[in-house]
């Protein structure tokens, strides 16, 4: 009887022991993904004609910025209405200097003519707020290749990726693009500093 009276008590301990282990666990908190909001592009976006933000890079060589980098054309999708894109709808067969892709390519590209180098990207930018109904928040450079024509006929592909801060008071985005340009005998990871901005800026 004894015996069996402790296999009863080591058994019931067991069960207890067992059941204090799983409630002590605390349940795997699950978090949402970011939701990209649309509310941010009635402040970067115009439907005025030609419109295009203010768009400026830090040359890291000379440590100062450029003048402004003209035909950054933006667009808004219907495919993707929460990201800003860039593109050139007011010239068939076009394209847009986006980051200031065709000066950095020039030579691999054979010219610097934004027309010839067509490079257009439906979707390349996502804001998202800091909170419910903020001004601020963080904005993410769309991971994507951007084809790019060479003149002497064919493409070649740059990998672009990166992230950044926007500001619907100051009108200003800042944000860091890596570059993938491995497809040009390049490195698999150059990051340029950018600012973006509704209005002129003085740097």
């Amino acid at each position: 009887m004894k015996i069996k009276n402790l296999f009863s008590l080591a058994a019931i301990a067991f069960v207890l022991i067992t059941s204090c282990k799983k409630s002590d666990t605390p349940s795997e908190t699950v978090v949402p993904e970011p939701v990209a909001s649309a509310t941010p592009l009635a402040v970067f976006q115009s439907s005025a004609a030609n419109y295009q933000l203010y768009v400026y890079r830090l040359d890291e060589t000379t440590n100062t910025w450029t003048k402004r980098i003209a035909s950054h054309f933006s667009t808004i999708a219907e495919s993707t209405p929460t990201a800003l894109g860039f593109t050139n709808p007011y010239v068939a067969d076009s394209g847009v200097n986006l980051f200031q892709m065709v000066t950095l390519y020039t030579d691999a590209i054979g010219t610097n003519n934004i027309k010839e180098a067509k490079i257009n990207a439906s979707a390349v930018l996502e804001f998202f707020p800091s909170e419910t109904g903020a001004k601020t928040g963080t904005v993410k450079v769309i991971a994507q290749d951007i084809v790019i024509t060479k003149k002497a006929g064919g493409t070649f592909k740059i990998g672009i990726s990166g992230d950044g801060k926007y500001d619907e008071a100051t009108k200003v985005i800042d944000l860091v693009v890596k570059f993938n340009e491995t497809a040009i005998g390049g490195a698999a990871e150059v990051k340029r500093t950018y600012k973006l901005a509704v209005d002129a800026l003085t740097l």
